[in-house]
Protein backbone atom coordinates (compact mmCIF):
# COMPACT_ATOMS: atom_id res chain seq x y z
CA UNK A 1 0.00 0.00 0.00
CA UNK A 2 2.74 2.39 0.67
CA UNK A 3 4.50 1.88 -1.95
CA UNK A 4 1.53 3.20 -4.75
CA UNK A 5 1.71 5.81 -6.81
CA UNK A 6 -0.86 8.21 -5.42
CA UNK A 7 -2.74 11.04 -8.44
CA UNK A 8 -1.95 14.66 -7.71
CA UNK A 9 -5.05 16.68 -6.81
CA UNK A 10 -4.20 19.58 -8.11
CA UNK A 11 -4.04 19.93 -11.75
CA UNK A 12 -3.20 22.97 -14.57
CA UNK A 13 -3.01 25.69 -15.06
CA UNK A 14 -5.89 25.70 -17.19
CA UNK A 15 -7.05 28.78 -18.72
CA UNK A 16 -10.85 29.69 -17.60
CA UNK A 17 -13.04 32.05 -19.07
CA UNK A 18 -14.34 33.03 -15.70
CA UNK A 19 -10.96 33.13 -13.77
CA UNK A 20 -8.24 33.24 -16.11
CA UNK A 21 -4.98 31.33 -15.00
CA UNK A 22 -6.66 28.98 -12.85
CA UNK A 23 -4.60 26.36 -10.59
CA UNK A 24 -7.09 23.29 -10.09
CA UNK A 25 -7.85 21.48 -6.71
CA UNK A 26 -9.84 18.35 -6.71
CA UNK A 27 -10.73 17.48 -3.20
CA UNK A 28 -13.44 14.23 -3.89
CA UNK A 29 -11.78 11.17 -5.30
CA UNK A 30 -12.63 9.15 -8.48
CA UNK A 31 -15.55 7.60 -9.69
CA UNK A 32 -17.29 10.97 -10.73
CA UNK A 33 -19.30 11.91 -7.11
CA UNK A 34 -21.37 14.11 -7.12
CA UNK A 35 -25.03 15.89 -5.78
CA UNK A 36 -26.27 16.28 -9.44
CA UNK A 37 -26.61 14.64 -12.64
CA UNK A 38 -26.30 17.51 -15.09
CA UNK A 39 -27.65 17.23 -18.31
CA UNK A 40 -25.17 19.39 -20.24
CA UNK A 41 -22.02 18.38 -17.84
CA UNK A 42 -18.97 18.15 -19.72
CA UNK A 43 -17.49 15.25 -17.35
CA UNK A 44 -20.53 12.97 -18.35
CA UNK A 45 -22.55 11.21 -16.03
CA UNK A 46 -22.24 10.87 -12.23
CA UNK A 47 -21.24 7.91 -11.30
CA UNK A 48 -21.83 7.89 -7.46
CA UNK A 49 -24.69 10.59 -6.78
CA UNK A 50 -24.51 11.53 -3.10
CA UNK A 51 -26.83 14.04 -0.83
CA UNK A 52 -24.21 14.50 1.34
CA UNK A 53 -20.58 14.60 3.05
CA UNK A 54 -19.12 11.40 1.70
CA UNK A 55 -16.01 9.19 2.81
CA UNK A 56 -13.58 8.19 1.92
CA UNK A 57 -12.00 11.98 1.14
CA UNK A 58 -9.16 13.31 -0.13
CA UNK A 59 -6.68 14.21 2.65
CA UNK A 60 -5.68 17.80 3.47
CA UNK A 61 -2.21 17.12 3.71
CA UNK A 62 -2.07 15.37 0.68
CA UNK A 63 -3.60 18.57 -1.07
CA UNK A 64 -0.96 20.84 1.07
CA UNK A 65 1.60 18.70 -0.29
CA UNK A 66 0.78 18.56 -3.90
CA UNK A 67 0.02 22.62 -3.77
CA UNK A 68 3.08 23.30 -2.66
CA UNK A 69 4.96 21.36 -5.08
CA UNK A 70 2.68 22.89 -7.93
CA UNK A 71 3.78 26.28 -6.65
CA UNK A 72 7.18 25.30 -6.87
CA UNK A 73 7.56 24.39 -10.28
CA UNK A 74 4.69 26.89 -11.55
CA UNK A 75 5.67 30.59 -12.56
CA UNK A 76 3.50 32.73 -10.21
CA UNK A 77 2.53 35.20 -12.90
CA UNK A 78 1.27 32.26 -14.99
CA UNK A 79 -1.56 32.12 -12.12
CA UNK A 80 -4.86 33.78 -11.05
CA UNK A 81 -6.62 32.02 -9.22
CA UNK A 82 -5.76 28.41 -6.78
CA UNK A 83 -9.58 26.78 -7.62
CA UNK A 84 -11.03 23.93 -5.75
CA UNK A 85 -13.19 22.28 -8.43
CA UNK A 86 -12.87 19.31 -10.25
CA UNK A 87 -14.53 16.13 -11.42
CA UNK A 88 -16.75 16.46 -8.31
CA UNK A 89 -18.68 18.62 -6.06
CA UNK A 90 -15.80 20.27 -3.41
CA UNK A 91 -18.42 20.64 -0.84
CA UNK A 92 -19.18 17.29 -0.33
CA UNK A 93 -15.76 16.85 1.79
CA UNK A 94 -16.38 17.94 4.91
CA UNK A 95 -12.63 18.97 5.75
CA UNK A 96 -13.22 21.79 2.93
CA UNK A 97 -13.07 25.09 4.93
CA UNK A 98 -9.76 23.72 6.63
CA UNK A 99 -8.03 23.43 3.16
CA UNK A 100 -9.27 26.78 1.91
CA UNK A 101 -7.83 28.65 4.86
CA UNK A 102 -4.50 26.07 4.61
CA UNK A 103 -4.21 27.03 1.13
CA UNK A 104 -4.69 30.64 1.40
CA UNK A 105 -1.77 30.64 4.14
CA UNK A 106 0.60 29.26 0.97
CA UNK A 107 -0.18 31.72 -1.52
CA UNK A 108 -1.07 35.42 -1.69
CA UNK A 109 -3.29 34.32 -4.93
CA UNK A 110 -7.10 34.48 -4.59
CA UNK A 111 -8.64 30.89 -3.60
CA UNK A 112 -11.68 30.05 -5.25
CA UNK A 113 -14.24 27.58 -5.14
CA UNK A 114 -17.01 26.23 -7.91
CA UNK A 115 -19.37 25.04 -6.36
CA UNK A 116 -23.21 23.43 -7.72
CA UNK A 117 -24.80 25.15 -4.31
CA UNK A 118 -26.63 21.99 -3.66
CA UNK A 119 -25.35 22.00 -0.02
CA UNK A 120 -25.52 25.57 0.75
CA UNK A 121 -28.56 25.49 2.61
CA UNK A 122 -26.16 23.55 5.48
CA UNK A 123 -24.49 26.23 7.77
CA UNK A 124 -21.18 23.65 7.71
CA UNK A 125 -20.82 24.10 3.85
CA UNK A 126 -21.45 27.94 4.32
CA UNK A 127 -18.93 28.34 6.90
CA UNK A 128 -16.22 26.77 4.53
CA UNK A 129 -17.27 28.79 1.19
CA UNK A 130 -17.12 32.16 3.31
CA UNK A 131 -13.66 31.30 3.69
CA UNK A 132 -12.51 31.92 0.43
CA UNK A 133 -11.93 34.84 -1.59
CA UNK A 134 -14.50 34.27 -4.58
CA UNK A 135 -17.24 31.25 -4.57
CA UNK A 136 -18.64 30.81 -8.05
CA UNK A 137 -22.24 29.19 -7.66
CA UNK A 138 -24.58 27.35 -10.23
CA UNK A 139 -27.88 28.47 -10.53
CA UNK A 140 -29.53 26.88 -13.23
CA UNK A 141 -32.90 26.70 -13.02
CA UNK A 142 -36.10 28.77 -11.70
CA UNK A 143 -37.93 26.55 -9.95
CA UNK A 144 -37.87 23.11 -8.62
CA UNK A 145 -39.48 21.32 -11.51
CA UNK A 146 -36.97 22.10 -13.89
CA UNK A 147 -34.29 21.56 -11.16
CA UNK A 148 -35.43 17.86 -11.08
CA UNK A 149 -35.01 17.87 -14.87
CA UNK A 150 -31.80 20.09 -15.76
CA UNK A 151 -29.62 18.97 -12.57
CA UNK A 152 -31.19 15.91 -11.96
CA UNK A 153 -29.96 16.50 -8.18
CA UNK A 154 -29.81 13.68 -5.54
CA UNK A 155 -33.11 12.91 -3.31
CA UNK A 156 -33.68 15.75 -0.69
CA UNK A 157 -32.04 18.34 -2.11
CA UNK A 158 -34.41 21.44 -2.42
CA UNK A 159 -34.29 23.86 -5.19
CA UNK A 160 -35.79 26.60 -1.96
CA UNK A 161 -32.92 25.53 0.42
CA UNK A 162 -30.19 25.90 -2.85
CA UNK A 163 -31.84 30.19 -3.41
CA UNK A 164 -32.43 30.82 0.41
CA UNK A 165 -28.82 29.22 1.22
CA UNK A 166 -27.28 31.56 -1.38
CA UNK A 167 -28.83 34.47 0.00
CA UNK A 168 -27.37 33.49 3.55
CA UNK A 169 -23.82 32.72 1.95
CA UNK A 170 -23.86 36.49 0.07
CA UNK A 171 -24.63 37.74 4.29
CA UNK A 172 -21.90 35.95 5.70
CA UNK A 173 -19.17 36.07 3.63
CA UNK A 174 -16.59 38.81 3.11
CA UNK A 175 -15.30 37.43 -0.28
CA UNK A 176 -17.27 37.76 -3.46
CA UNK A 177 -19.94 35.87 -4.54
CA UNK A 178 -20.86 35.23 -8.70
CA UNK A 179 -23.82 33.32 -9.91
CA UNK A 180 -23.11 31.04 -12.93
CA UNK A 181 -26.58 30.54 -14.62
CA UNK A 182 -25.48 28.01 -17.77
CA UNK A 183 -28.59 28.45 -20.26
CA UNK A 184 -28.92 25.72 -23.36
CA UNK A 185 -31.85 24.47 -25.57
CA UNK A 186 -32.13 20.71 -26.51
CA UNK A 187 -32.73 19.43 -29.84
CA UNK A 188 -36.89 19.85 -31.07
CA UNK A 189 -36.77 22.39 -27.93
CA UNK A 190 -38.31 20.24 -25.14
CA UNK A 191 -36.06 21.15 -22.83
CA UNK A 192 -34.78 24.74 -22.08
CA UNK A 193 -34.16 27.35 -19.27
CA UNK A 194 -34.10 30.12 -21.59
CA UNK A 195 -37.40 30.34 -21.98
CA UNK A 196 -38.83 34.38 -21.37
CA UNK A 197 -40.67 33.06 -18.39
CA UNK A 198 -37.52 30.96 -16.86
CA UNK A 199 -35.54 33.79 -17.21
CA UNK A 200 -37.62 36.46 -15.66
CA UNK A 201 -37.61 34.05 -12.72
CA UNK A 202 -33.80 34.07 -12.53
CA UNK A 203 -33.46 37.92 -13.06
CA UNK A 204 -35.74 38.38 -9.84
CA UNK A 205 -33.86 35.39 -7.90
CA UNK A 206 -30.58 37.23 -8.38
CA UNK A 207 -32.20 40.30 -7.40
CA UNK A 208 -32.56 38.63 -4.09
CA UNK A 209 -29.58 36.90 -3.56
CA UNK A 210 -27.90 40.21 -4.30
CA UNK A 211 -24.33 38.54 -6.01
CA UNK A 212 -21.06 40.38 -6.80
CA UNK A 213 -21.27 39.11 -10.52
CA UNK A 214 -23.68 36.77 -12.68
CA UNK A 215 -22.21 34.73 -15.49
CA UNK A 216 -24.28 34.20 -17.94
CA UNK A 217 -22.69 30.68 -19.61
CA UNK A 218 -23.81 28.07 -21.99
CA UNK A 219 -22.52 24.91 -23.17
CA UNK A 220 -19.01 24.58 -24.58
CA UNK A 221 -18.33 21.15 -24.54
CA UNK A 222 -20.22 17.61 -25.37
CA UNK A 223 -22.61 17.98 -22.57
CA UNK A 224 -23.61 14.40 -20.88
CA UNK A 225 -26.94 14.49 -22.29
CA UNK A 226 -26.44 14.62 -26.81
CA UNK A 227 -29.90 16.02 -27.24
CA UNK A 228 -28.38 19.61 -24.99
CA UNK A 229 -27.50 22.34 -27.37
CA UNK A 230 -25.73 25.44 -26.42
CA UNK A 231 -27.07 29.24 -27.07
CA UNK A 232 -25.87 30.46 -29.91
CA UNK A 233 -24.03 33.94 -28.87
CA UNK A 234 -26.31 36.37 -30.43
CA UNK A 235 -28.98 34.75 -27.91
CA UNK A 236 -26.39 34.94 -24.97
CA UNK A 237 -25.61 38.35 -25.43
CA UNK A 238 -29.24 39.53 -25.55
CA UNK A 239 -29.79 37.81 -22.32
CA UNK A 240 -27.14 40.04 -20.63
CA UNK A 241 -28.48 43.09 -20.76
CA UNK A 242 -31.73 41.77 -18.54
CA UNK A 243 -30.00 41.21 -15.71
CA UNK A 244 -27.95 44.31 -16.19
CA UNK A 245 -30.59 46.14 -15.73
CA UNK A 246 -32.34 44.64 -12.80
CA UNK A 247 -29.78 43.04 -10.83
CA UNK A 248 -28.10 46.29 -9.38
CA UNK A 249 -24.67 46.29 -8.28
CA UNK A 250 -23.60 43.14 -9.93
CA UNK A 251 -21.42 42.72 -12.83
CA UNK A 252 -23.08 40.99 -15.47
CA UNK A 253 -20.05 38.71 -17.93
CA UNK A 254 -21.21 36.55 -20.73
CA UNK A 255 -19.22 33.31 -21.49
CA UNK A 256 -18.45 35.23 -25.51
CA UNK A 257 -17.30 38.27 -23.76
CA UNK A 258 -13.47 39.07 -24.42
CA UNK A 259 -12.41 38.55 -20.71
CA UNK A 260 -15.24 37.67 -18.14
CA UNK A 261 -13.25 38.47 -15.42
CA UNK A 262 -10.10 39.39 -13.14
CA UNK A 263 -8.61 37.75 -10.60
CA UNK A 264 -9.88 40.07 -7.43
CA UNK A 265 -8.01 41.81 -4.49
CA UNK A 266 -6.80 39.43 -2.39
CA UNK A 267 -9.36 39.92 1.16
CA UNK A 268 -7.63 39.36 4.71
CA UNK A 269 -10.72 37.02 6.13
CA UNK A 270 -10.87 33.68 6.42
CA UNK A 271 -9.21 33.14 9.78
CA UNK A 272 -10.49 30.97 12.39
Amino acid sequence: MGNERRMSTVYGPVLSWRLGRSLGIDVVPPPKTCTFDCVYCQLGRTLRKVSGFVEPQVREDDVLRDVRRALDLVDPNSIDHITFSGSGEPTLNPKLGQMIQSVRQLTDKAVTVLTNSSLVGDERVRRSLAMADLVVAKLDAPDQALFEVVNRPARGILHRSIVEGLAKLKGETTGELALQIMFFESKGGGLTNAGREAIEILIRLAEGIEPDEVQINTPTRPPSEKSVLALEPDRVEAIAPRFRMSVKGARIVSRYEERARVAPRRLGHGKM
